[in-house]
């Protein structure tokens, strides 16, 4: 795979997860503030991890080095961490499954 098709796709994946953290505000917006208090730091840490992603995506679509394989690498593990976090987070928050 090439570094350019690589970056693309991980990018879409990062936008996927933006529209994702954007429909949890909105559903959060819908629940009460005690709620809210509970799911809100998650969804503020949710979104520091999604624009680290992104930056680390950025800088190896800017540098295009020749071996980016340890790269590659680093950007799998967190892409797995935060794909995860973003999909249990989802499921957490999803009306019905709030308590409270």
């Amino acid at each position: 795979m090439k570094v350019k098709d690589y970056c693309n796709a991980m990018l879409a994946e990062v936008t996927a997860w933006k529209n994702k953290l954007e429909a949890m505000k909105k559903t959060a917006d819908s629940y009460g503030s005690e709620q809210k208090e509970k799911i809100l730091p998650l969804i503020g840490q949710l979104e520091q991890e999604v624009s680290t992603a992104r930056m680390r995506v950025d800088q190896l679509e800017k540098e295009c080095p020749s071996d980016w394989s340890p790269m590659k690498n680093e950007l799998d593990d967190l892409f797995g961490t935060v794909g995860s976090k973003v999909n249990r987070a989802w499921k957490e928050i999803e009306p019905g499954n709030v308590g409270g």
